[in-house]
């Protein structure tokens, strides 16, 4: 599969849509949506709007979702597990940021045939960063091949990590090791975007958090899949756009899953 043109489409939109307003966004081109903490600005829907007609040009008739066009219509992601093919679209991951004037935003872009993953876009436009992965053919960051993860399998001690309180029900989060939370970092990138490309490059290796929008997650779990990682819900479950599933761990190494889980959480069932 030619990759190139839809990377080319999310510089294209970045530099068109994104760019120019960074720090540079008036008061009346931020709005919320469901919640004060949840923002959208005129860079998001014009770079949705860009990137799904790019979109539709490189794959005619495949449906587009995009995290605007939902927050608009949120019966779009109705029935995506009977879809034979769709593309998801995050046109400004991490808003928050990109409003406080922070690089740490990227843009994202999936393609799902029958339920699965086929390929994972994620553009990081002050950062330079694209990472990009196709089924069955590895993840590239930056024009390099992402290595396997190699040596002994992870121990929690040594793993890097951190977590999100954001979204995760109090019951939930009272049953988690107060220790082994302690451990963690706790000031999460904002970002799924840039999240993932921090466990690509190295710099943490796994992370806990709760909500599991399919335009968030979708690109990475690809892409951290096909580098030897993994997404999975905290019952072991692999991650699956658009089927239901509680919380998240990211891991680097698919073999840190356990050690991260198990020292969180034990035996309990979450």
């Amino acid at each position: 599969m030619d990759t190139a043109p839809v990377a080319d489409l999310l510089r294209a939109a970045a530099e068109e849509a994104i760019l120019p307003r960074w720090r540079r966004l008036t008061p009346d081109q931020v709005a919320e949506k469901s919640r004060p903490d949840d923002l959208v600005t005129v860079a998001d829907t014009e770079a949705e709007t860009i990137i799904t007609a790019g979109l539709q040009q490189i794959r005619p008739g495949t449906p587009v979702i995009g995290e605007e066009a939902v927050a608009a219509d949120p019966s779009l992601v109705d029935g995506l597990t009977t879809l034979p093919e769709y593309w998801l679209v995050d046109p400004v991951d991490g808003t928050g940021n990109f409003v406080e004037g922070s690089p740490d935003f990227g843009v994202m872009v999936a393609l799902v045939e029958a339920g699965e993953v086929r390929a994972g876009w994620i553009w990081l436009p002050v950062h330079g960063n694209l990472a990009v992965a196709v089924r069955g053919e590895g993840t590239v960051l930056d024009g390099v091949p992402v290595e396997l993860p190699g040596g002994p399998p992870p121990a929690f001690p040594g793993l890097r990590g951190w977590y999100s309180d954001r979204f995760i029900p109090p019951d939930v989060l009272a049953r988690a090791d107060p220790s082994a939370l302690a451990h963690l970092d706790q000031t999460p990138p904002m970002s799924a975007a840039v999240a993932y490309v921090r466990l690509l490059q190295g710099t943490s290796d796994a992370a806990l958090l709760w909500r599991s929008c399919a335009w968030d997650h979708a690109p990475g779990s690809l892409l951290l899949a096909e580098a030897g990682g993994a997404v999975r819900h905290l019952d072991g479950s692999r991650y699956r756009p658009g089927v239901p599933g509680r919380g998240l761990v990211l891991a680097r190494d698919d073999r840190a899953f356990g050690p991260f889980r198990g020292a969180l959480f034990g035996d309990a069932e979450v």
